[in-house]
């Protein structure tokens, strides 16, 4: 009797081939916004004091393998790769996919980047294992959404780990049951909950994701065997991680007539994604309120799909990674400055004053009636008439997405502060990854 091969089978299978193929131009030329975008946030917050810390603790226990990207500091492919994916998702300006709200980018490239050096990667493989990377991750989350972001975890590092184990074992060239085995051994260290949003802990899942996936693969390619029926298992990982979930985007059939790293999208403000909007429609008031707008504001209404009170409803911020998920410290910057920037989710402005009295006259206004791209700003003036400005479609979002012009400012803008004079040289290694580039190519652009 034919044994049935079982849905992660089939869809580690699907990938292989998948990655045997030449990638479609669309695929490619995604795959490699998406490096060049989370290349650009590892680096902008490379030299945060959290990163700091976390590579100070890394050095303690030895081992100089890999140049953290934006640093002088050299730590083994492990905590290097936790270091670039932390530091990656630490500003929460990485790469978003808007239906399973996974952040790709980060434990990929993490996992991706010292192996690919260690391995002296050819271009064309490491972008391979990029699209993959990012695309299992994807397909993961996908089929456990949105009951799995819903009850709680933390789906960038619960599926971020599958990610990035997919990645590294295409740098190995890692078979079938090599591929399977090291997918295995990811889901059982899979880490992460909603409530550190806010704190330094939610980056730190994306960097565990990158250093558990790339242990996995390499313990696999060593011969390490994987746990037959964690996935499907009664109390396996997804029976675990969701009340329910569906096979069909993990088949076979599936994997080869879509991608859905091509729904990836790239944040044009550093916070919960589901702001976006409210945050859009409030720059554009800033121009009408005049050069002292706290002063002319007496409240502001914010109409906005229920999502962003779930997840963004905290009504202060005394951080700046707190702000990130104050949907009305967002609002309030945007109004008070026209901007929402890095500078305007610093503790500095968290903190203002000015800041949080405003937030302190602004609510949340929840109605279905608003998608996740859209949102109504209204200000009530001192005067009682009123402004309101509404984005149907916010920039960023799938139905608006970044250009590559805005992306490459995007980039340029992270990473100049950090590197002086090096982004451009970076950025055309990145969008020429496969072409005429490697990750050395990378790494060599940062020193």
């Amino acid at each position: 009797m034919e044994q049935r091969v079982s849905v992660m089978e089939e869809f580690v299978g699907a990938l292989l081939r998948a990655g045997e193929e030449e990638l479609p131009p669309e695929v490619v030329h995604e795959t490699r916004r998406c490096l060049l975008n989370v290349l650009g946030t590892a680096i902008g917050a490379s030299r945060s004091r959290e990163t700091d810390a976390l590579v100070e603790t890394g050095a303690l226990l030895g081992g100089a393998e890999v140049i953290v990207p934006g640093r002088a500091d050299s730590l083994d492919r492990l905590w290097a790769a936790c270091a670039i994916g932390f530091s990656a998702h630490f500003d929460d300006f990485d790469d978003t996919h808007l239906f399973t709200v996974i952040h790709p980018g980060a434990a990929t490239l993490g996992a991706l980047y010292p192996l690919a050096l260690l391995k002296d990667a050819p271009g064309p493989l490491a972008l391979r294992a990029m699209a993959l990377g990012v695309e299992s991750q994807l397909r993961v989350g996908i089929s456990m959404s949105p009951s799995h972001y819903d009850i709680g975890w933390h789906i960038t590092g619960t599926c971020g780990v599958i990610g990035a184990a997919v990645a590294a074992g295409v740098l190995l060239a890692s078979d079938l049951a090599t591929q399977l085995a090291a997918i295995e051994l990811a889901a059982n260290t899979v880490v992460g909950h909603r409530e550190a949003f806010g704190t330094p802990i939610k980056p730190f899942h994306a960097g565990k994701a990158a250093s558990n996936g790339l242990l996995a693969a390499l313990l696999a390619a060593a011969g390490a065997e994987g746990a037959p029926g964690v996935f499907e298992a009664e109390g396996g990982y997804f029976a675990a991680l969701s009340d329910e979930w569906s096979p069909e985007v993990l088949s076979a059939a599936s994997v080869a007539s879509s991608w859905e790293l091509l729904d990836n999208t790239y944040k044009p403000f550093p916070c919960g994604i589901v702001a976006h909007p409210a945050i859009e429609a409030a720059t554009g008031l800033h121009a009408q309120l005049g050069p002292e707008p706290a002063t002319r504001i007496a409240s502001v209404r914010v109409g906005c799909n229920p999502l962003v009170v779930e997840l963004m409803g905290r009504p202060s911020a005394s951080t700046g990674l707190e702000a990130r998920f104050c949907a009305l410290h967002g609002v309030a910057v945007g109004l008070l400055e026209g901007a929402g920037g890095l500078a305007q989710f610093s503790d500095e402005r968290a903190t203002d004053p000015v800041v949080d009295a405003l937030r302190n006259r602004s609510r949340l206004e929840p109605d279905e009636h608003f998608g996740r791209e859209s949102a109504r700003v209204t200000v009530t003036l001192v005067d009682g008439s009123e402004l309101v400005n509404e984005v149907a479609v916010a920039s960023g979002s799938s139905g608006r997405p970044l250009t590559d012009a805005q992306l490459l400012d995007k980039f340029t803008a992270l990473v100049e502060p950090v590197l002086p004079g090096r982004a451009a040289r970076l950025a055309e290694a990145a969008l020429s990854l496969g072409e005429g580039s490697s990750i050395a190519d990378l790494a060599a652009a940062t020193l």
